[in-house]
């Protein structure tokens, strides 16, 4: 068994993913998507520490938040179960900001198959885009890059508070790519981050 790989017996894992492009304090814009990852028998826990730190019905996003929720949110997530992956394109052009998504997605999916992880839920999008990411989780699944088994589906932030929390770390790594790292070793067990070139995507 590699490294990757995880025992089959212990219990499913389940990983919540977002996206986001950061520009400012960069040179050149970057496309971010992230998953937190978290057994199953974890959810509940991990749900119920995100709506203490959020009362109202919509979306705990992080560009909504000062610098003081901000450290108590970083300072919050430490205490769950919770692992994160996030894959980094950059440079891209914003008009390309679909091919980007696909590019990494593409990966993402790779990474969380080789985890173990059985299920992917992303933030809704509009029907025809949600199309499109299936799609591409078919590809993946005919050409053997992902198990059969493996299954993405969409959600909806007011309706799943575990879609919080990707947000969450996707602000604290855009923050570390401008070299402000001090709220990401907030979280303990740094997130892995995987780099792609987004030249790649001309």
């Amino acid at each position: 068994m590699s490294r990757w790989q995880r025992d089959p017996v212990i219990c499913p894992l389940h990983a919540w993913g977002d996206e986001s492009i950061r520009s400012h304090g960069l040179d050149a814009p970057a496309y971010l998507l992230g998953a937190s990852i978290v057994d199953t028998d974890e959810v509940d826990a991990t749900r119920d520490l995100l709506l203490e730190l959020h009362s109202g019905r919509k979306k705990l996003h992080w560009r909504d938040l000062d610098d003081a929720r901000r450290d108590r949110i970083a300072a919050a997530l430490s205490a769950t179960a919770a692992t994160h992956l996030t894959v980094v394109a950059e440079p891209i052009a914003l008009r390309r900001q679909e091919r980007a998504r696909a590019f990494c997605l593409r990966r993402m999916m790779w990474e969380l198959d080789c985890l173990g992880v059985v299920q992917l839920t992303l933030e809704a999008r509009p029907t025809e885009l949600e199309r499109r990411d299936l799609r591409l989780v078919d590809a993946l699944r005919a050409q053997g890059a992902v198990a059969k088994t493996f299954r993405v589906s969409h959600g909806f932030p007011d309706q799943e508070a575990m879609l919080w929390l990707p947000d969450q770390v996707l602000g604290l790594v855009g923050e570390s790519l401008t070299g402000d790292g001090r709220r990401l070793g907030m979280l303990g067990a740094a997130p892995t981050v995987i780099h792609l070139s987004g030249e790649d995507l001309r």
